[in-house]
Order: structure tokens, then sequence, then C-alpha cells
């Protein structure tokens, strides 16, 4: 039973720990992490108390504290039980679970958007849905943005594993080749579907995730990557073909209205933000609250509107700015622990690689769309120090037995 716990332990580059070795994580990364998510927690605690609706906003408050209250106590004292107990290999299974199972409710449940990418509308038709289910709660579907926004995220790690090159000094098998074809799988099927959504930022954002992944595996090709796409940019804007192969691949509506929509969206949630900068308007009111006291200029009451259409504004605009600058700490936090982790183990450097590869995707998406506080995705936010800090304890333990600066 020694021998066998030994050889467990040497395949994910830690020795078996014990009571006298504690595993530690940087302490500016924990700090950081662990004071982002503490304001994170205050904010959210005030915006529950300066909700209109407390109802309302209960399940999503209590949603979120659950993840802060897990990003505390997983990054704290008994962050060395966690890195016992969990393996780097069920680390990365979770995440691969987690992308299957966003594929398949992005496939089954969403609304897709016809109006969108209207020529696509004869492969909606075909595809099955459970808005053809006789219920109520089923006729809807979930918002082809938020879905989309959520299966980028793990779609980018998914792409981060499936483009690993092999352990250093050993020949990939035919287990190993299964599952790289798996990965590989649920990259393509992942991007693909995020294409259907018609969400840009979630498709821009997969897209400079995976060109980022592969010029941090690869800095030699960055001229080449670098000048390939610039050509490619420049060639089509001089035939003056960049605009309409923009607008066919991505939607038939013109840039020009979307845009519009968004800045005025912006501009009513910066001034419900001014009159509420401390304790925000709290959790999932937002269409009951800016249409009517911050009114919009061209966006009509018919439209659906449930956030601010921008990660930093509706976190600010929810639980206040301090609440903003407890993510602000948390995600610079994540940002210093990822790259820091690059430098060791194997597992854990696919781990941080598939985690900076999300975070990107998240933040870009973030930019014009929002996994709000307000919705059951943004949970994902407190998984990533959760498994950033157990697969660095689990590596801290001793020194990794591949080199550290071998490339993923």
């Amino acid at each position: 039973m020694a021998c066998a716990r030994q050889n467990i332990a040497r395949l994910e580059d830690v020795p078996e720990p014990s009571s006298k070795n504690d595993a530690r994580v940087p302490d500016l990364d924990l700090r950081l992490i662990r004071a982002g998510a503490g304001l994170v927690g205050l904010a959210l605690l005030f915006s529950m108390w300066a909700s209109p609706d407390r109802l309302l906003s209960l399940p999503w408050f209590l949603i979120a504290i659950v993840g802060v209250l897990s990003v505390l106590v997983v990054t704290g004292r008994w962050l060395p039980f966690f890195a016992r107990k969990v393996s780097k290999a069920s680390l990365l299974h979770f995440f691969l679970g987690a992308d299957f199972v966003a594929l398949l409710s992005a496939l089954f449940t969403s609304s897709w958007p016809a109006y969108k990418l209207s020529w696509l509308s004869r492969v909606y038709g075909v595809l099955p849905t459970i808005r053809s289910l006789p219920f109520s709660w089923a006729q809807h579907g979930l918002a082809a943005n938020q879905t989309g926004g959520l299966l980028a995220v793990l779609t980018a790690f998914a792409a981060v594993v499936a483009t690993a090159p092999a352990r250093h000094g050993q020949r990939q098998g035919r287990r190993g080749a299964l599952y790289r074809g798996i990965t590989i799988f649920l990259t393509v099927t992942g991007a693909a579907v995020v294409f259907m959504t018609g969400s840009r930022g979630a498709l821009v954002g997969l897209v400079v995730a995976v060109l980022m992944v592969l010029i941090l595996r690869s800095t030699d090709w960055l001229w080449a990557w670098a000048s390939g796409l610039t050509v490619a940019l420049v060639g089509l804007a001089a035939s003056g073909q960049l605009g309409p192969v923009f607008r066919a691949l991505v939607r038939d509506q013109t840039f020009s209205t979307e845009l519009v929509s968004r800045l005025d969206i912006w501009s009513s949630s910066i001034m419900a933000i001014q009159d509420h900068p401390v304790t925000g308007i709290g959790l999932g009111v937002f269409n009951r609250v800016i249409p009517f006291r911050y009114p919009y200029r061209t966006v009509g009451l018919a439209f659906p509107v449930s956030q601010a259409h921008n990660l930093f504004l509706d976190v600010a605009l929810s639980i206040g700015v301090p609440g903003l600058l407890g993510l602000l700490l948390l995600l610079v936090g994540l940002v210093l622990l990822a790259v820091r982790a690059l430098k060791q183990g194997y597992l854990t450097r696919i781990i941080s690689l598939g985690t900076l590869a999300s975070m990107a995707v998240f933040i870009i998406y973030g930019l014009t769309d929002s996994m709000s506080f307000s919705r059951p995705t943004s949970f994902i936010l407190w998984l990533w120090p959760c498994a950033l800090a157990i697969a660095v304890a689990r590596s801290t333990l001793a020194r990794p037995a591949d080199a550290p600066n071998q490339r993923l």
C-alpha cells in the first residue's frame, strides 16, 4: 500500500504529504485573493440591506456569499487539508466535466438568436430543445449570451488541455490519446456552439485566449502570429470587406445599433452608481430600478435588460464601488498566483494556464456583457482561486520532478 501511494504521488509530481510539511501558497497572492473576497462579502451584505426587494435578491446573495466563504475557507488554514485530499487530476477533470455540462446546456436550453444569425435558422430549428416541453418554465429557454459566455470560458480551459504537450520525457499512450481526443472534441464543438449563440464578446474572448495560449507556448512564433493577423486585417480593410465579413459572421444587426444600445445602458448604470456608490442597488433588481429611475433614451422597456452589460459597471451597480474594488483585488491576486504557478509541476502548469485563458475570456466578454452576480454562471469566479490555491499548494509540498521551465 505504501508503494502504491508513493507511485500515485509521483504521477502528480508531489510526494506524499506529511503533517510536518504544510502546503503554503505565496503570501501576496493569498492576501490579495482573501482581501478581495472579504471585501466582496462585506459589499454583498450592504447591498442586501439596501435592496428594494430583498426577497428577489436573496437567491443571488446566497450564491455569491457561498462563493466568498468557499474562497476564504479553502485558501485559509484549511488549505493544507484540501491540498492533501483533492488531487490536481481531480481539479482538471472537474473543469472539463463542467465544460461538457455547459456544452449540453447551451445546446438544449439556449433561446437561439435567429434575429442575429438568420442564416442559421434551419440549424436552430433541427436542434432538440427544452423549449418544446409542455412546461411554462421551459418556454423561454436560457439567454444565449449567458450560455455562450460560460461555454467560452470553459472551452478556453479545454483548449489548454487539448494543446498541452506530453509530459517531459514520456510518450503519449492510448489513454493519453483518448484524453486528448475528448478535449479536442470539447474545444472544437464548444467553439462552434459559442459562435451559434451569437455572443460577440464570448467569441472574441475565446479567440484571444487561444491565441494567448499559443503565444505563451511558443514565443518564437509571436512575430509570425502578429504579422499574419495584421496582413489579414489590412487586406480585408483595403478591399472594403472587413465590415461585411464581420457582420456576416457575427450578426445581421448593424454594429452602430448595438453600440448605441450599450452606451444607453451604460449611461443609465453610471447615473445609478453615482447615486448608490457604497451599497449599490442590490442583486437581481436591475430591471425593476434602472428603466424607471434612470430611464433609457433609445432602449425600449420591452427590450429585456437584466444587467449593465459590462462586468465592472454591473458589479459596482449591484454591490457598490467597494465590491468592485474587491473584485479587482481578487482578479489581480488570481493572475499573480496563476503566473507563479506556471513554474510549478506539469498538471499545475496546465491548470494555471487554463485559468489564465478562462479569465481572459471572462474579462473580454465582460467588456460588453457580464456574468453578473445575479446569474448562477458567476460562481465560476469563486472556483478559480480555490482550484489554483489547491494545485499550487500540492506542488509546493516539494519540487516537481520535471523541469519548471518546460513549455505547456
